[in-house]
């Protein structure tokens, strides 16, 4: 073995045992091809070859396998402050996205939940780690930044999740004085690239179990693509989709990131039903009886935006 080769398995398995460790990780099962890849890539070397991302799924606390997802991203790109952030956060164990991070890894987080039952459980489910904020707080783009800043995040926070299924979007765009390594976030898996799609805007947005939701993964593309980050992954299953930072994206050799390559649709019959019940697209009107979301007293009309 050359003394660059040696070099570049030195630099992969130091980063697999500090980042994450060897016990029970998606770093301990990376193939040495991959790994040596990620180094050379660190090391100014050959470019790295295409990292397979959904090997690495794999539940611990997570919906879809996030937690292993996450896990060999950061065994590729290495984390600096390992502090993560979702706002959507729930109970904190209910497909959590940040638990594996907090209890298996060691990481910091500040987590945001608006539904006051479910924030309590959050603040009660890591009571015992001090290095956990938990909030209940509804999110809208002109607070965002500064529940931030209120709740410690660094500006150079590693992981930021997105998922309130609904102004996901808006939240994202506003977010300017942060700068996340990698972002998580909701899909309307509904709108197939190349489709552009975003619900209109309105501070009382929220899921009410229709199509009406989030953003197409085209937009959000575009959207990644104006504040420097790169599409990396959609999920085998669900509708989360992962971006990293502009400037680490050489390293996982991918060498056609657009939606309509990294696009995996839900299952025909579950595409189907959706079809059958679809309305404010496609030439179908809203009926009556669905046109708006009703919150206490406010009516909020559905409008999908279908150029942004």
């Amino acid at each position: 073995m050359n003394r660059l080769a040696s070099m570049r398995v030195c630099v992969s398995l130091l980063l697999a045992l500090a980042h994450f460790g060897t016990s029970g990780s998606a770093a301990a099962e990376a193939p040495q091809s991959e790994a040596s890849s990620a180094a050379s890539a660190q090391l100014g070397g050959e470019p790295s070859a295409p990292v397979d991302l959904e090997r690495y799924e794999r539940k611990v606390f997570s919906q879809f396998g996030e937690d292993g997802v996450i896990e060999k991203i950061f065994e590729i790109i290495g984390p600096t402050t390992k502090f993560c952030v979702e706002f959507g956060a729930s109970d904190g164990l209910t497909g959590s996205n940040m638990r594996n991070l907090v209890v298996n890894h060691g990481w910091s987080s500040f987590q945001i939940e608006g539904d006051p039952h479910r924030a309590k459980l959050l603040a009660e489910n890591y009571a015992d780690h001090p290095q956990v904020k938990t909030l209940q707080a509804w999110v809208w783009p002109g607070n965002i930044e500064i529940l931030f800043e209120e709740n410690g995040v660094p500006k150079d926070l590693d992981l930021l999740v997105i998922d309130i299924d609904s102004n996901d979007y808006y939240i994202w765009r506003a977010i300017h004085d942060f700068r996340p390594k990698v972002v998580m976030i909701e899909m309307n898996g509904l709108f197939p690239p190349p489709q552009l799609m975003v619900i209109d805007y309105h501070p009382m947005n929220y899921w009410d179990g229709s199509d009406y939701m989030g953003a197409s993964m085209q937009s959000l593309y575009n959207l990644g693509k104006k504040k420097g980050y790169e599409l990396v992954y959609q999920m085998s299953e669900g509708p989360n989709i992962f971006f990293v930072d502009e400037k680490y994206f050489e390293r996982f050799g991918i060498e056609d990131n657009s939606p309509v390559k990294l696009f995996k649709p839900a299952p025909d019959e579950v595409l189907a039903k959706w079809k059958a019940k679809a309305q404010g697209r496609d030439g179908v009107p809203f009926s009556e009886e669905n046109r708006y979301l009703i919150w206490e007293n406010l009516k909020i009309e559905k409008k999908f935006i279908f150029d942004r």
